[in-house]
């Protein structure tokens, strides 16, 4: 893969040492990575569940969310996409947010990578949508 969707599971592992950021580190190599608009706000929200949980402190997740803040990620604004995503998480009975990589995947013509295990089994009923799911525990390292 050359170019890819990536969603907010795969871009937190960026920075956050968790299981599979080492398969999220190698996503930075791809030619170009996209993304809804939203993202970074559901990346950044993963810092604030850290802290909640007392996994980070507020400095330490203010300087992850910089990075976060100069990710290099293609971003489409989610309303060009909110038609068709809707449309998915209707169907497919998964959040819009989530929905949105999705439609965004099927617009490029590009797979989406994700950790959310879940999201990747919402999508295994339609054949279509299922071919663009790559789960990123399935990426070589």
């Amino acid at each position: 893969m050359r170019q890819a969707v990536v969603d907010a599971s795969v871009a937190a592992k960026w920075v956050v040492r968790e299981e599979y950021s080492a398969q999220a580190e190698r996503v930075l190599g791809f030619e170009a990575r996209h993304a809804p608009d939203h993202w970074r706000a559901e990346a950044v929200n993963v810092l604030w569940a850290k802290i909640f949980r007392g996994d980070l402190s507020v400095v330490d997740a203010r300087e992850r969310m910089a990075v976060l803040q100069r990710a290099p990620i293609i971003e489409t604004p989610v309303a060009a996409l909110m038609p068709h995503a809707f449309e998915i998480a209707a169907a497919r009975m998964v959040t819009i947010h989530d929905a949105l990589y999705v439609a965004l995947a099927e617009q490029r013509d590009l797979h989406l990578i994700t950790a959310d295990q879940r999201l990747v089994r919402r999508m295994a009923g339609d054949p279509a949508l299922a071919k663009r799911m790559v789960w990123l525990g399935d990426l070589p390292l």
